[in-house]
């Protein structure tokens, strides 16, 4: 089958709206000027960890993944491989 003018080679990646928070991110340093990187002290994480949206699609992952249940006996999130 032949291709229509205009068609493009990749596929078009879907991103949650959720994400877009992350377009008024304001100027934050990942590694400290003159310091090795530790992630403790990365303001871009800080950020991002404290950002409802992003919290939200973590979440949303995760469970989508089913990488985490929820067992509504005890109201608690768990790892599907946690052993403990």
């Amino acid at each position: 089958m032949s291709r229509t003018l205009g068609a493009k080679n990749k596929k078009h990646k879907r991103r949650s709206k959720k994400l877009l928070i992350a377009k008024n991110m304001p100027p934050l340093y990942h590694t400290l000027p003159g310091q090795d990187f530790a992630r403790e002290k990365s303001q871009v994480l800080k950020w991002l960890a404290d950002a409802p949206e992003i919290q939200d699609w973590v979440m949303e992952q995760l469970k989508s993944a089913g990488y985490i249940v929820y067992d509504p006996d005890t109201g608690r999130w768990c790892g599907v491989d946690y052993g403990g």
